[in-house]
């Protein structure tokens, strides 16, 4: 790992809309690349206006290398005890430069510094095969000392979510994980 990662939260630093447009791409670009096979070509994760709004709430951290954003991550109260993350993205283009490791880290960090005992996140996949990206994210997860706690349906899971899960292309569940902080 050559390049040096800075961790910052975005709500306390002072961002260019450029610089905000370019973290919400890198999450866009994240996903529409690693749920193809769920929501088909083309998928937005979220809008701009939902992103600037937990943007706003100061749950977004980003990693620089030299001054340039190179991932985010959004992390955010989930429980009594407990935080999520979710969005996790990086530039594609720098794999291998330990950006998500340091962002999961920082959220970690974050998280224990609320109070937090509990860090958990989820993985949406295909219910009926084996997405590639999704096997390895698993893995990657599981290496970063996450384990998976259960499996559900994407309305057991988010049965607020009825409309969107209309346009799930096939049946699609949850893989839920958890770490002890």
């Amino acid at each position: 790992m050559s390049a040096e990662i800075q961790i910052e939260t975005a709500f306390d630093s002072r961002l260019s809309k450029q610089e905000i447009e370019g973290m919400y791409g890198l999450m866009i670009d994240a996903y529409a690349l690693t749920e193809v096979e769920i929501w088909g070509v083309g998928y937005q994760r979220m809008p701009l206006n939902e992103y600037l709004e937990i943007l706003q709430k100061g749950e977004i951290l980003f990693a620089q290398i030299k001054g340039e954003i190179v991932g985010t991550i959004h992390c955010y109260p989930a429980g009594e005890d407990r935080y999520s993350f979710g969005l996790l993205a990086a530039n594609f283009s720098k794999k291998g430069l330990g950006i998500g490791r340091k962002l999961i880290a920082a959220a970690e960090k974050f998280a224990r510094a609320k109070g937090a005992k509990y860090m958990s996140l989820e993985i949406l996949r295909p219910r009926d095969f084996e997405v590639p990206i999704k096997t390895q994210l698993h893995e990657w997860y599981t290496r970063q000392g996450y384990r998976r706690t259960t499996s559900m349906s994407f309305l057991e899971r988010k049965p607020e979510k009825t409309e969107k899960a209309l346009q799930l292309l096939v049946p699609s569940v949850f893989d839920c994980y958890e770490k002890e902080l």
